[in-house]
């Protein structure tokens, strides 16, 4: 009897596991890179409703942003999404950003990405010379290590946690 209970138990299991879809890895990372991306192409245009849009909208949804000297640390859906709306990147002009992906790991509804977040830009800045001021052009070149968690939702990835380191650069 209880080998019955056994193979009847070991066939369910099997069966289960044998009808899981396979996750295509490849596939599922390359779409994990296109949200990264336009995430960034959201940001770059002030779309803060683009933006946000990328993110899961619920309490656990966290953002890290660190430095050699300062770390701001952003919980929940209502800080997080205060946090974006509060952005101001007028006076930023001309910005250009690359991306290395170091690893983005894909476990089937759940990922992981960790990439080194590329940017140049420029700002203008008024400057005191004797008797008056001048505007001068300064460009800025800067690294960003960044970690991302991502959980699929309904078909789509979206953003759960993100934390970025920025060096001094």
């Amino acid at each position: 009897m209880k080998k019955i209970y056994f193979i009847i138990l070991s066939c369910v299991f099997l069966l289960n596991y044998a009808c899981k879809p396979k996750v295509d890895i490849e596939k599922e990372t390359e779409a994990i890179k296109a949200l990264i991306h336009s995430e960034t192409q959201a940001f770059l245009l002030n779309d803060t409703a683009k933006v946000l849009s990328y993110y899961i909208q619920d309490d656990y949804q966290t953002r890290l942003n660190a430095s050699c000297d300062t770390i701001e640390l952003y919980k929940g859906w209502k800080e997080v999404s205060t946090f974006f709306k509060n952005v101001n990147l007028s006076g930023m002009s001309n910005p250009k950003n690359t991306k290395d992906f170091i690893q983005i790991k894909v476990i089937d509804d759940a990922a992981w990405a960790i990439y080194k977040d590329n940017w140049t830009y420029s700002i203008v800045k008024t400057v005191s010379v004797p008797g008056s001021t001048k505007d001068t052009i300064i460009t800025i070149t800067g690294n960003l290590f960044c970690t991302m968690n991502l959980e699929k939702k309904v078909n789509e990835w979206k953003i759960s946690s993100f934390s970025i380191y920025s060096p001094n650069n």
